[in-house]
């Protein structure tokens, strides 16, 4: 039922299109709780970037592999990931951070700071207002803490945030890039 909703879903590929457009040629990316792969991944595969990805559903991963068998993937949990022991120039996590309690939320982003390179992007789906619901497709309880802890958040683990979008469906990211080496900004 998931993997249907995903499929027939464009939410966040057309803000992910745009995004991609501001990176390198080539650029080499991680995607967080990738799923079955519709429609972020694809979107992300089409743009030529390098993808590896990271989900902790087997049904999903497997999924995944059949759709992108050129794709490094893994099935495990992104807090808990060794990250292919790599350093990446993007990070993507659509759809999935909410999902996390607060102390994991916060985790995450610095984990994910480690994983860029000075000037590395990193983009994230999360609500600007503090706020707890229900996961409508999961019934998982979902957790927004809000524009200033994730602009905290995201300032102490050395993410600028450089803009916030809102999609035609009122879904907001967070655009960030990882401070460079000597940088004022």
């Amino acid at each position: 039922e998931f993997m249907i909703d995903r499929d027939e879903s464009s939410v966040g590929s057309e803000v992910v299109k745009i995004w991609t457009g501001t990176l390198a040629e080539n650029a080499e990316i991680i995607e967080f709780a990738c799923g079955s792969g519709y429609p972020i991944s694809k979107t992300l595969v089409d743009s030529g970037v390098r993808l590896w990805a990271i989900d902790s559903s087997k049904t999903l991963i497997k999924e995944f592999q059949s759709r992108f068998p050129g794709v490094q993937a893994r099935c495990e949990r992104a807090q808990e990931s060794d990250h292919f022991g790599r350093i990446f120039d993007a990070a993507v996590a659509i759809g999935f951070i909410f999902l996390l309690s607060e102390d994991d939320q916060i985790s995450f982003i610095t984990k994910v700071a480690g994983l860029l390179d000075p000037g590395g992007r990193f983009i994230v789906s999360a609500p600007i207002e503090e706020c707890v619901w229900e996961d409508l497709i999961t019934g998982s309880e979902c957790r927004s803490l809000g524009y200033q802890k994730y602009a905290g958040a995201l300032a102490k683990s050395g993410l600028n945030i450089v803009s916030t979008i809102e999609d035609t469906g009122k879904n907001n990211y967070y655009e960030t890039e990882k401070i460079k080496l000597g940088s004022d900004s």
